[in-house]
């Protein structure tokens, strides 16, 4: 067994950074209508036709909660200044913060949807749900869907990059043109958003693009599309999608065996360590899922690992678990990783975990 690439490297909260603290918000939800709280003069539920979609939440690495979804413009005329409006609140259900944002397209189109990202103000541990309404909305004008958008190869790794092409098919200038890479999990969720922009593209020109993004363990399908000060595209999907490790590691949790939480873990208590894996190809694969654990002075404390098998197409996402028991009081390091069954890699080391105190 090959051990040299178990090193010890930073050291973080429970939290993975990935998507791995979930508020309600991560439950599936139809597109809807909502109400604001409290708030602005809206049409009746029955009369609307601008719903907030599915929405999905989580921990970022400074801490603050961020809130993903999309706004469905049902109307036969296009929409802008819509506002959303986000609750978040702490296991009571006490409002710890209300904020509003709004979409990332300035302009929704008719019969169609337009993402937004919204975070709390601040890091706030006591946030544990959130709600999300839709809190205003005005009539706009049409922005001609000119922008042609030819994607390249979505590079899948510890980060994601994807290059390509976008034409002006317009007669003026396009200005400030803005590229989203949407990622997309099963539930036709926004999971996560890559952003780059060109300052001037010229009527009949054409520009280079690069988006770099983190990925998420999630993510299942991906689109871009783009805005301007007075254009728009088409969302376009990306289906070429090149992994060089082609698997994700995300949502590590230490629990106990009935998959509940420590405050801090005795001594002969038994531990399970869990993650979910994503595997990013087509062709099936099997692989070894690795938990390590450190003490803090860097010495192995316990190796152990799961097997099994990506089947590829539908068959993408695992979630694997190891289990531990400690018999040394003191703090500890959780270190996990994916290799295939002859030791070489298929992801790239998953979130270190610190594990608190074993008493």
């Amino acid at each position: 067994m090959k051990l040299a690439i178990f090193s010890v490297l930073l050291i973080i909260t429970l939290f993975s950074t990935d998507a791995a603290w979930i508020a309600d918000g991560d439950m599936q939800q139809p597109c809807q209508p909502t109400a604001a709280p409290g708030g602005e003069n809206l049409p009746q539920p029955s009369s609307i036709q601008v719903f907030i979609c599915s929405s999905y939440s989580y921990k970022a690495p400074d801490g603050t909660t961020v809130v993903l979804g999309e706004v469905q413009n049902n109307m036969d005329t296009p929409i802008t200044a819509v506002k959303v409006g986000i609750t978040f609140e702490d296991a009571n259900h006490n409002v710890l913060e209300y904020k509003t944002g709004t979409t990332l397209l300035q302009v929704i189109a008719p019969k169609s949807l337009a993402p937004f990202s919204i975070s709390s103000t601040k890091p706030n541990p006591s946030i544990t749900q959130v709600s999300v309404n839709l809190a205003g909305f005005a009539p706009a004008s049409s922005r001609d869907q000119v922008l042609v958008i030819s994607p390249g190869s979505l590079q899948v790794s510890d980060n994601m990059m994807l290059q390509g092409t976008i034409k002006n098919e317009g007669t003026s200038t396009s200005t400030n043109t803005r590229i989203y890479l949407l990622s997309y999990d099963a539930f036709q969720r926004v999971v996560s958003v890559g952003t780059a922009t060109i300052p001037i593209i010229g009527a009949g020109s054409t520009a280079n693009f690069t988006i770099a993004s983190a990925p998420s363990s999630r993510a299942k399908t991906f689109q871009v599309i783009a805005e301007s000060d007075s254009y728009q595209s088409l969302p376009t999907d990306v289906s070429n999608i090149v992994a060089s490790l082609p698997v994700i590691i995300g949502n590590t949790n230490v629990t106990n065996p009935s998959g509940s939480s420590y405050s801090s873990i005795p001594v002969y208590a038994p531990v399970k360590i869990s993650s979910d894996m994503t595997y990013l190809l087509n062709n099936p694969q099997s692989y070894v899922y690795y938990v390590q654990i450190k003490k803090f002075g860097g010495e192995v404390a316990f190796i152990g690992n799961s097997t099994g098998v990506f089947l590829g197409g539908t068959d993408q996402t695992h979630t694997e678990s190891v289990s531990w028991t400690p018999d040394t009081a003191g703090s500890y390091y959780v270190e996990t990783y994916v290799w295939d069954s002859n030791g070489v890699p298929l992801s790239s080391a998953g979130t270190r975990i610190n594990i608190v105190l074993v008493k």
